[in-house]
């Protein structure tokens, strides 16, 4: 009597399942965490212009200013010292190059210009040169007459 094992083919199978919970489960935490940037912005009553579009490398520091001139990054409120230690170790983590941090400011519309002077005056201590005043744009901008 000849007593062999059957030669059935074998199949490996590879079970999808895991690696879909995994991916849905990605998307989820980043659609999540993506609202988080709208979220740490301030309300802030911008003024309305046309501005120009965005160049360059995006902003790295934004900064809110409310009409009565306090100071939020992140959505926390901040004092004029912690800007410039903030904007500081920004600049550090560039390497020392100032004109590879972006600046944003968003201020309300009613703020006095004497805010936003103090910080150019800063800024340029700094070596930041390229920052941006944020603008709400009207809704008839870009139609003609």
């Amino acid at each position: 009597m000849r007593f062999s094992r059957s030669r059935r083919g074998t199949f490996a199978i590879f079970d999808m399942t895991p690696m879909i919970d995994v991916v849905l489960q990605l998307i989820i935490f980043f659609m999540y965490t993506s609202q988080f940037a709208q979220l740490a912005r301030t309300p802030v009553d911008m003024p309305e212009e046309a501005g120009d579009e965005q160049e360059g490398t995006p902003a790295t520091v934004a900064i809110d200013i409310d009409s009565a001139g306090q100071m939020f990054i992140e959505g926390d409120l901040v004092s004029i010292e912690d800007v410039d230690r903030i904007l500081l170790i920004e600049i550090e983590k560039e390497g020392g190059d100032a004109s590879r941090v972006g600046v944003l400011i968003r201020a309300d519309g009613s703020l006095p210009s004497s805010h936003i002077n103090v910080l150019g005056t800063r800024f340029a201590s700094m070596g930041l040169r390229g920052w941006e005043l944020g603008t709400n744009v009207p809704m008839d901008a870009g139609r003609g007459p």
